[in-house]
């Protein structure tokens, strides 16, 4: 089975994502963005499209929402499973570890080892009931590697 990604929480590579779309389409962006249908899409600069993305106060909220519905799309057939998580190059000590925990809720699969900070986390599906997740925060740059099996 070749790599799939499953769930991506990056919420500047998201804000990237929704730039680069709509300024192929400024007129998606005038309608679901501005609400305008009237609007010339002309008128409609790169640098406007950017500016609103950047400044959108709730694209993070967004984002989440997301990456949650991706998690929950992969992960509710396996609500009340056994997960082990094997973790390597932890922290800022870059430690390895495992970890045993019974998915309640698909949001466990990042709860249960992301830290609470900003971070970028990336799954993706190696094999039937088997994962990888990558987790990049301010004390793992280049990003601590966690092996997901579901029992």
């Amino acid at each position: 089975m070749k790599k799939m990604i499953v769930a991506e929480y990056d919420v500047a590579e998201y804000i990237q994502q929704q730039i680069k779309f709509f300024q192929k389409d400024k007129q998606e962006f005038a309608v679901s963005i501005l609400w305008d249908e009237e609007r010339d899409v002309k008128d409609i600069t790169d640098k406007e499209i950017e500016e609103h993305f950047w400044g959108d106060y709730y694209i993070g909220e967004q984002h989440w929402e997301d990456f949650q519905y991706m998690l929950e799309e992969e992960f509710t057939q396996h609500i009340g499973k056994e997960v082990y998580v094997e973790g390597r190059k932890m922290g800022w000590r870059n430690l390895d570890g495992e970890k045993i925990f019974t998915i309640n809720d698909p949001i466990d699969l990042f709860k249960e080892i992301a830290p609470e900070c900003d971070l970028t986390y990336s799954m993706e599906k190696v094999k039937d009931k088997e994962y990888e997740v990558r987790i990049a925060h301010h004390d793992s740059p280049m990003g601590e590697m966690y092996n997901i099996k579901i029992k």
